[in-house]
């Protein structure tokens, strides 16, 4: 963990470690009594998206908030699943009744006037009977086969024991960010030549396909291409687009990926218009510009290029 001493718009990414799916800024001042809430504070585990800072280490290795966390979370005791128990309270009972039954049967044989080496047998022979040797392999059998529905339903059970305790469960209390979500955005929906189009989410692109040829779509990929800082992390040419980590903006980061996969050569694109100036995205003036280099050798012009929210988008078209 560090103490923020100087920064330059520097924004963290503390989705590992709060949630928040936004980027969080971070400056010198002291804000907040709660660690987690002021904003001199950067923290162990979480990634710097934008700006630059300087900091002073203050904790490290255990001591760090995440440190402590995992501290905690290691230091829970897993407790007994109820079909476990269940099953103790069981053999507990059978336990009992075979005792039972055998020290009758035995103290009968007894008073018969059987020798007591066979009375003891007879003793042996009843509580043997009584221990079911099927329960193991009935319950293991019947969790095993729980479990393969699961998995045909998209469910990996790592723990049989665990089909059982989820079935017994009333309330399920979830992280959602990075649990039940990947903390990814993804391009959904596009508007270009008066209309609404969906686009292709899946990971193998074998979705909804749309024209990419329209002037209305070029228009839109070349501002997405170049009025964006986000950037493809190196080595990582063989994997699939929608798979590949990205330096940059959650949701600079899905344009990227969005236009990456319709275009092919994003970064050859912006290496064609160099860009001149920009504006940087902020949460005042919720957009972010930026000036171009034009590729074609007959215009001399420079290009615009602006993205951010609807409304001042629309305030500024013709």
């Amino acid at each position: 963990d560090i103490r923020i001493i100087e920064s330059r718009g520097f924004k963290v990414d503390n989705s590992s470690l709060t949630g928040e799916s936004e980027p969080q800024s971070r400056s010198p001042e002291f804000t907040n009594e709660n660690p987690l809430e002021t904003k001199n504070l950067a923290f162990f585990s979480t990634n710097a998206v934008e700006g630059t800072a300087k900091g002073v280490v203050i904790c490290c290795g255990d001591q760090t908030v995440m440190g402590r966390i995992a501290g905690l979370a290691s230091g829970l005791d897993t407790g007994e699943t109820p079909i476990a128990k269940e099953i103790h309270h069981f053999i507990h009972l059978i336990t009992g009744v075979a005792v039972f039954l055998g020290v009758t049967f035995f103290v009968i044989a007894f008073i018969l006037g059987y020798h007591w080496l066979d009375a003891v047998i007879f003793l042996i022979g009843i509580i043997v009977a009584n221990v079911p040797e099927g329960l193991l392999a009935t319950v293991t059998v019947c969790l095993t086969l729980t479990a393969k529905r699961m998995a045909s339903k998209n469910c990996l059970v790592k723990n049989l024991e665990a089909v059982e305790t989820l079935g017994s469960t009333s309330t399920i209390c979830s992280d959602k960010t990075g649990t039940l979500t990947q903390n990814r955005m993804t391009v959904a929906h596009m508007w270009f030549d008066n209309q609404i189009i969906e686009a292709d989410t899946t990971e193998d692109q074998s979705g909804l396909q749309y024209d990419r040829t329209s002037p209305g779509f070029r228009a839109l990929a070349k501002i997405a291409t170049l009025c964006n800082r986000a950037e493809f992390k190196p080595g990582q040419e063989h994997e699939p687009i929608l798979k590949r980590e990205v330096n940059g903006d959650a949701s600079e980061a899905a344009l990227l990926k969005c236009m990456e996969l319709a275009l092919g050569d994003v970064m050859g694109i912006r290496k064609r218009n160099k860009k001149v100036c920009e504006i940087p995205f902020n949460s005042t003036n919720k957009y972010q510009v930026s000036i171009h280099e034009s590729d074609d050798p007959n215009d001399p012009r420079h290009l615009l290029v602006m993205k951010g929210a609807p409304e001042r988008i629309l305030d500024r078209c013709t």
